[in-house]
């Protein structure tokens, strides 16, 4: 199978995803939103020279997960997928910063590895918490949710003809790739010297189906109602969960908790 239509395949599947009807998909996505960027400032305001105080975060996107009935394994497999961006990001650390940091089972460890670690944990809960994010509530209403919050209406535009037009992309790729191998007879792959000329003919069938679609939006209005903000319901349940989810985020930004439950735990083995 190729990779794009694969892609393609992968890229509904986190919008079937959020069809689910428990009760964290039917919360506003407004919560959702503001919890999540909590979050992430949580996560990416972590002093890189410490990494032990990272790994409770994780409980929170695996908690919401659960509760989500979403696929952990699947989820996690797709954040491991984009973990060489991280990995390319704080690759020079340790060679740069050589500071002795201490050791771990005997083995001498710096200040730039403990740093590229911090780097990779964060890229991961970022990208886990995005996905989560995405998984249980759906780019739509995840674009309704920002226009209702203030978000400026240019860039959920912008945002929603960039979602839509990757399927385009990927749906023109797969239909030429389909056409080539069967002029071929076969189901080789694309010759080397092919590609610079199927990339600028798929540029071309994309930018023409793109201002077919852009036409018919004109002339139903200039709108697309898909994402149309609509009055949402925040309940005093829905506002009470997102608070304690904020209050036990910051908690785990102000506290290493892995320490002081190792604290705890000493204490009552001594």
């Amino acid at each position: 199978m190729p990779l794009f239509p694969d892609a393609a395949r992968q890229f509904r599947q986190m919008d079937r995803f959020s069809c689910g009807n428990t009760g964290f998909h039917r919360l506003d996505a407004r919560i959702k939103i503001g919890a999540f960027l909590v979050f992430q400032i949580c996560v990416l305001s972590w002093p890189p020279q410490e990494i032990t105080g990272l790994l409770p975060f994780f409980l929170f996107p695996v908690c919401v997960i659960r509760m989500a009935g979403l696929p952990l394994g699947y989820l996690l497999k797709r954040t491991l997928w984009l973990l060489p961006v991280a990995v390319m990001i704080g690759i020079f650390n340790p060679l740069v910063d050589r500071t002795p940091a201490g050791e771990w089972f005997g083995i001498p460890v710096t200040q730039g590895i403990i740093s590229f670690i911090s780097i990779i944990l964060r890229c991961m809960l970022t990208i886990l918490g995005a996905f989560t994010l995405l998984a249980s509530t759906g780019f739509a209403p995840l674009c309704r949710g920002l226009r209702q919050l203030g978000a400026p209406r240019i860039l959920i535009t912008l945002l929603a003809f960039l979602y839509r037009y990757a399927f385009i992309l990927m749906d023109e790729f797969q239909n030429m790739l389909m056409a080539f191998r069967s002029r071929r007879g076969g189901s080789g792959s694309v010759p080397l010297s092919t590609w610079g000329a199927m990339t600028g003919q798929l540029l071309l069938r994309t930018f023409g189906r793109a201002e077919r679609i852009y036409q018919a939006v004109l002339c139903r209005g200039g709108e697309d109602p898909e994402f149309v903000s609509a009055p949402g319901v925040i309940t005093m349940r829905g506002v009470a969960g997102g608070i304690l989810f904020c209050a036990l985020v910051i908690l785990f930004r102000c506290f290493n908790v892995t320490m002081l439950a190792g604290q705890c735990a000493r204490s009552l083995l001594s």
